[in-house]
């Protein structure tokens, strides 16, 4: 309630007044959001231990694991069938961090 309107002055919550209590601090700001741009990544390719049912030959699949640069995650790609690799785009963009786009420069198994 405003005391002006009353005449009289409201106690308020533990007997602080409003006029005298001090300002909340202030939050920084947000850092800019910096452009993303394109960044190499680490990836190898991992062998799944169950065989691929859809495949006549029942081969294993083959996984293109890659460390992320943006998000400190690992994102996972298809790779193909063990003996038959697949090659698979070598520049995908990291769903956590708009605009951040990566490639794998080489893989290592």
């Amino acid at each position: 309630m405003n005391p002006s309107t009353t005449g009289h002055q409201m106690p308020t919550l533990f007997g602080l007044d409003e006029d005298a209590a001090p300002p909340p601090p202030r939050a920084s700001p947000a850092p800019e959001p910096q452009p993303a741009g394109i960044r190499p990544a680490a990836a190898r390719l991992v062998p799944t231990s169950s065989p691929d049912m859809a495949d006549p030959k029942r081969r294993p699949l083959l996984l293109l694991v890659v460390d992320c640069p943006y998000c400190d995650h690992q994102h996972i790609h298809p790779g193909g069938h063990i003996g038959a690799p697949r090659p698979c785009p070598r520049r995908s963009r990291c769903v956590g961090h708009p605009g951040g786009s990566y490639y794998f420069p080489e893989v290592s198994r």
